[in-house]
């Protein structure tokens, strides 16, 4: 533990990342196929020292992957080649951005690799920016490297993860970003899986060394279902455990909250809420919330007023004043700036609103999967999250998003004030938008699927008027002028909470891959 500890708090790592090869994975048809097209233009661009040529025929690549992705192998060989000629320009980053994004979604065998490069990208980025852009980029690379440590952890390559939180902690710092805090919980919490890794190895020797040493099995049950969380790894490790209540117990927590009857959901959350009494300090948390869902189920099932209803109720009171204190003894700062300015918001105040998504609590409709820090939402009927953030008064939103399938609308739900707006982006006849006068004059946009496209809300409020300006990819788009309460509110925009944010699509699946809020003044506060 110690060690991992120490490995965790160095200054300053430093990691070669190699590019992603261009023909390892490809089939020969696809190299073929690119050569036969574009081996002309591609002599043409590397004989001159210019970059923007470079960067247009990206572009041209990119546009030509995103018509082929029934064709993952040519997908791949294309957006490969388009990142090569953007990436090494400043004004190529975009589509060497997106580029990676596209061929990760299209190849997922290739996500760890993009991420990487990604990581490469945004880090020479951040080494060439000064002045005020220096926050934005650093948060952009801050992104990336989460996004590499979190392919890592699911590939099983913690150590790898570990230097890629260091180097995020490290960026922070030097730019003294708001999301300090949010790393220092991650590099901790990573630590501790580590070291339950370590643990985990050191028992499965002890069981090859000894098949009937029942302490080893039933520590192994104990540190997947605690430490990591994970009941269903822990239900595969049963065989030679003599614990009762594991035995039991790991099965039907296994198959999650929603499978067992209700008297079974009640004797798991009383479980769960022992298992929590005993629990090391950072797992104790995450035993309370699975106490409290199954013990929620329960009374969402059983409707009688009886005492087994009474009984899951006090205990549901218990679970919160142990989850209190256990939240006021960690006193940690959250990723929200309560007050902030708008000159401090300049120095680098933007919050990462898809890191505090939990798709489970926060999903309203639709099917939505969180992964590697994108946030993605099903196209089999209409769909929409809530963030868990609230803001009063002015703020920027940016938003980066791509419509994965589907032909319809893409969804921003917005707090103005006391008010709220809704803006379906993508309709063909025009957005939507829920205010009263609607804009006289803006462009229709009409989204392509699988391009990566940028929104940009500002909201300025100021007594009871507002000003909304949506720019799309840079250009303003769509603005709006008036009284908050010109702003109607259709019933199927509903969100937990008047003030907080959403996202959505209708009947499209969508992918939102990043979401940032810079708090411009008044306040913002987390919902949980």
């Amino acid at each position: 533990m110690m060690r991992a500890m120490h490995f965790l708090g160095v200054a300053c790592v430093t990691v070669v990342v190699l590019p992603v090869a261009v023909h390892a994975a490809e089939t020969d048809d696809a190299v073929e196929a690119l050569k036969a097209i574009y081996d002309a233009d591609l002599k043409r661009v590397k004989a001159t020292a210019d970059t923007r040529d470079d960067v247009d025929l990206a572009v041209r690549l990119l546009a030509a992957a995103k018509k082929a992705t029934d064709q993952p192998e040519f997908v791949a060989v294309l957006c490969e080649k388009a990142c090569d000629l953007a990436g090494d320009s400043p004004k190529g980053i975009p589509t060497a951005v997106e580029a990676l994004d596209l061929l990760a979604r299209t190849v997922p065998d290739k996500a760890a690799a993009c991420a990487a490069r990604m990581v490469a990208m945004r880090q020479k980025q951040f080494d060439a920016s000064g002045g005020d852009e220096q926050p934005e980029v650093a948060e952009a690379l801050i992104d990336a490297l989460l996004a590499a440590a979190d392919a890592k952890i699911e590939s099983g390559a913690l150590l790898e993860a570990a230097v890629f939180l260091v180097r995020a902690r490290n960026v922070a710092r030097a730019v003294t970003s708001p999301r300090q805090a949010e790393l220092e919980t991650r590099a901790k919490t990573l630590t501790q899986r580590m070291a339950a890794t370590r643990k985990i190895n050191d028992l499965k020797a002890l069981i090859e060394k000894n098949p009937q040493n029942v302490g080893a099995r039933e520590g192994l049950v104990r540190l997947y279902l605690v430490d990591l969380d994970d009941p269903a790894e822990a239900a595969r490790h049963l065989e030679g455990v003599k614990d009762k209540a594991l035995l039991k117990y790991v099965p039907a927590a296994a198959k999650g909250v929603k499978a067992p009857p209700e008297l079974a959901c009640l004797q798991l959350g009383d479980w769960y809420r022992d298992l929590a009494s005993k629990a090391p300090p950072h797992a104790k948390p995450v035993m309370y919330a699975r106490a409290k869902a199954y013990l929620e189920r329960f009374l969402k099932i059983h409707t009688a007023e009886d005492l087994g209803r009474t009984r899951a109720t006090l205990t549901l009171e218990k679970i919160e004043q142990a989850t209190a204190k256990l939240a006021a003894a960690k006193a940690t700062p959250t990723p929200s700036r309560p007050r902030t300015t708008a000159k401090a918001a300049s120095k680098g105040g933007w919050i990462n609103l898809l890191a505090l998504v939990d798709p489970a609590k926060d999903s309203i409709s639709g099917k939505w999967e969180a992964r590697r820090g994108s946030l993605t939402g099903s196209a089999d009927k209409p769909s929409s999250i809530a963030i868990p953030v609230t803001v009063e008064a002015s703020y920027r939103l940016s938003v980066t998003f791509a419509r994965t399938s589907g032909s319809q609308e893409v969804m921003f739900f917005l707090p103005v004030g006391k008010f709220r707006v809704v803006l379906a982006l993508g309709r063909s006849r025009g957005e939507f938008l829920n205010a009263k006068p609607r804009p006289e004059a803006h462009t229709v946009a009409v989204l392509e699927n699988h391009r990566s496209y940028q929104l940009e809300a500002t909201v300025t409020v100021e007594g009871d008027q507002a000003d909304i300006t949506f720019k799309l990819d840079g250009r303003e788009h769509l603005r709006w002028k008036g009284p908050q309460s010109a702003l109607s509110v259709p019933a199927w925009c509903a969100m937990p909470r008047p003030k907080c944010f959403g996202l959505g699509g209708w009947r499209s699946a969508v992918a939102f891959s990043r979401a940032h809020l810079d708090v411009l003044s008044g306040k913002a506060e987390l919902l949980r």
